[in-house]
């Protein structure tokens, strides 16, 4: 045997070993993937061990509503792997399935691991209390169904907490329907019941979590002697309380304005309440009409039109809503909206700072955080780039909390069972004071907040103008000079210019000046210039085709003459058969239009730690003869700035984007590359989302490992020891060999051709 016939016979047999592992692979996978129970929104960890070194793994995930998700990983030179499984996939509650199989195998997926998704913790917004009725007769034995549902923040129910439900009102009966704990649906049933004639709110109390529901339950009992079509009106309540009334009332007659100083302060805010009464000097209790306030100082602050409730029964507290700027006998004036004969006035003597009376009435012991537990927390003085604040603080609770924006009232939320309130605010641009007060529920003052002062700033910055050195015609590939003129301190100005962007930097001799070096692109034409300008609070903007750039070939006018020059010496005259054969040449060039591959559907994301991962479904290929070859991903900070660009190494159908900034939302859309080189014509619909960092608690911590299968006994007389070589090194020696043997066959050709010269 010479030496070419056993080269060859080694690499025949070097390929039979290498592809052993795939002619005997089992129908099923081996490998074993085992996970860790977690909490719902919240990521977990899976671990492969014992599986081949350096090979792809698919893993499928079934989630509890038979949807699935496949997430590639690869196992590292000792055949383990350990990868997250995103809280993304993770928001409902229950049982998952997972298994795993090799990707380059042709085989199904292995034994089949599981672990539990518990719900996450009580959300007050999804949680709900809902009343069947909210009407009852005050017979001590007419129901109202109270039924609470407890859900997180992803909907799913939370059973087996126990509930308690507390009343406004010490007169009522509520008694559950069969158990205080709530059950597999998260539901919890109540019936109340009450002789006392009036209106009722009630507030649902978790035991288990020490909490209260934002939501609230209101209802009106009426005598059981009164139906309501003998009432009569409109308004549901207004029908009760006329009802409970002891009939003393009659007609209104007039307002009334009290708690308030006769002497007071110039710029000082001010309590004040309205009530309605009739000729004989009674409160109208069932009074829900709506009230506008006048004074004779044109610049005093006075509070909005006001529409009284059933509940008020014929009195309200305005707090912190009435503010004098000018000195002397003031009067304020109450009219009702409807009838202008239903008024009533107060004058009041308005003295210079410092020489009255405190004007700020009520029964308060305290007018500031300082001297009370009531203390405003947030937001913060400084500038936001949202509209919406979020309001948060401290006060004892069962208080009404008063939100006060710019002297008006904006808001009115209750605190919790752990004395803390919160909100949010939607608040326009420009300058805000915002400070909160506290009352009882019988409107008295408990204390007041101080001021924060705080600036609304949605606005993006504006260009000036820019310019463009040098000008007129540029050469392709050449560089020029661009100036924005703009707000100084940007955090990011942009040239787009052919699909590409380019920064500029801020000049260090001039504010608000920014300066940088473009290059022409490489094909000639006329190219649009974008300007894309992002302030310090992340508000960006984008100017479009604010400058155009011609670029030309560097021998484009040579071309050009030379055209000229043939021009004048060709023959004007042309006969209708040339132009005819002109057209049927025209036609025949007419080349067929391309097959693009279909657009990417199914675009999801998955929020991580400084990256968003993406998944979708499988493009097609239009044309028969081509298949899909890889992925573009184009993202951005807006659906229309999607200027950068990452592309997938293959046809799998995930990828993620790392070194991306947390709680900063991204846009992303995806097309498809076929194996001839042609993109999607359209993207896909663009998706969002932001990346967060997640608090890391001690490994593993969330739950517990799961066996998948019970542990094999390994006779370890049976075990072979792994070669040095190894596949790796067989692949090296069948590279060497292939290499030899072309290099002496070309060798000998070489030598051959030379003998024949």
């Amino acid at each position: 045997m010479n030496r070419k016939t056993l080269l060859s016979s080694l690499v025949i047999g070097l390929l039979l070993i290498l592809q052993i592992p795939y002619a005997t692979a089992l129908e099923q996978s081996t490998l074993e993937v085992e996970a860790y129970d977690t909490i719902a929104g919240y990521a977990t960890v899976t671990t492969i061990d014992d599986g081949l070194s350096n090979a792809e793994v698919e893993i499928l995930l079934t989630k509890p509503n038979g949807s699935e998700i496949l997430i590639e990983t690869e196992t590292d030179k000792d055949g383990d792997a350990k990868t997250d499984i995103d809280g993304y996939h993770l928001k409902k509650a229950g049982i998952y399935e997972i298994s795993a199989k090799y990707i380059d195998l042709k085989q199904d997926y292995g034994q089949v691991d599981s672990f539990k998704v518990y719900e996450d913790s009580v959300s007050l917004n999804k949680s709900t209390l809902d009343s069947d009725s909210v009407t009852a007769e005050a017979s001590g034995y007419d129901p109202v169904q109270l039924t609470v549902s407890l859900k997180d923040r992803y909907g799913n129910p939370i059973t087996g907490h126990s509930i308690s439900i507390i009343s406004s009102r010490s007169e009522d009966f509520v008694t559950p329907y069969d158990s205080t704990k709530t059950d597999e649906k998260g539901e919890v049933v109540f019936y109340a019941y009450s002789e006392e004639i009036g209106v009722s709110t009630y507030t649902a109390y978790d035991t288990t979590s020490d909490l209260s529901l934002d939501q609230r339950a209101k209802v009106a009992y009426f005598s059981p002697v009164t139906t309501l079509e003998e009432i009569g009106g409109n308004n549901l309540f207004t029908s009760v309380l006329l009802a409970s009334t002891d009939g003393t009332a009659g007609t209104i007659d007039h307002f009334e304005v009290e708690d308030l100083d006769e002497q007071v302060e110039v710029n000082e805010l001010l309590n004040f309440t309205v009530t309605a009464y009739d000729v004989d000097e009674n409160i109208v209790e069932d009074y829900t009409g709506t009230i506008r306030f006048s004074c004779t100082d044109d610049n005093a602050d006075l509070p909005e039109d006001y529409t009284f409730e059933a509940e008020d029964q014929g009195t309200h507290t305005f707090s912190l809503s009435l503010r004098f700027t000018t000195t002397g006998n003031q009067e304020v004036t109450i009219t009702d909206t409807d009838d202008r004969d239903l008024e009533g006035s107060i004058e009041i003597e308005v003295v210079s700072e410092g020489s009255g009376a405190s004007t700020t009435t009520g029964d308060s012991d305290s007018d500031s955080d300082e001297d009370s537990d009531l203390a405003l927390t947030s937001p913060q003085e400084g500038t936001y780039s949202s509209t919406t604040v979020e309001v948060s603080g401290s006060a004892p609770y069962g208080y009404y909390i008063d939100i006060y924006d710019n002297g008006s009232l904006a808001d009115t939320i209750f605190t919790e069972s752990d004395d803390t309130f919160s909100t949010e605010l939607e608040l326009d641009n420009g300058d805000h004071s915002i400070y909160v007060v506290a009352k009882d529920s019988d409107d008295t003052e408990y204390g007041t907040s101080s001021t924060v002062d705080l600036t609304i700033d949605t606005e993006s910055a504006a260009l000036d103008y820019m310019e463009i050195d040098p000008e007129g015609d540029l050469t392709a590939g050449d560089t020029f000079t661009v100036y924005v003129y703009s707000e100084p301190d940007l955090h990011q100005v942009g040239i787009l210019l052919d699909d590409k962007i380019y920064e500029l930097t801020e000049s260090l001799g001039t504010d608000g000046t920014y300066v940088g070096i473009l290059v022409t692109p490489d094909d000639a034409g006329t190219y649009s210039l974008d300007v894309i300008l992002v302030d310090s609070l992340a508000n960006e903007i984008q100017y479009s085709d604010m400058e155009t750039i011609n670029v030309v070939a560097e021998e484009a006018e040579a071309e050009e003459e030379a055209e000229e020059e043939e021009t004048e010496g060709a023959d004007e005259e042309t006969t209708a058969d040339d132009e005819a054969t002109e057209e049927e040449a025209a036609e025949e060039e007419v080349e067929e239009e391309p097959a693009y591959p279909a657009t990417v559907s199914g675009v999801e994301t998955t929020t991580g730690d400084s990256r968003i991962t993406l998944t979708w479904e499988s493009a097609i290929a239009s044309d028969e003869t081509a298949f899909i070859d890889h992925y573009k991903i184009y993202y951005g900070y807006a659906e229309n700035l999607l200027y950068s660009t990452a592309e997938t190494y293959d046809s799998s159908t995930t990828w993620y984007i790392p070194s991306l900034q947390n709680d900063e939302t991204y846009y992303f859309a995806v097309t498809a590359i076929d194996s001839n080189g042609l993109e999607s014509l359209e993207k896909s619909s663009v998706v969002s989302g932001v990346p967060e960092a997640e608090e890391v608690e001690d490994e593993y911590t969330l739950g517990k490992l799961h066996d998948s299968a019970e542990e094999e006994e390994v006779n370890l007389d049976e075990v072979e020891e792994t070669p040095e070589s190894g596949p790796e090194v067989a692949w090296i020696l069948l590279f060497t060999l292939v290499f030899s043997q072309v290099y002496f066959s070309t060798k000998k050709k070489i030598a051959e051709q030379s003998e024949e010269a």
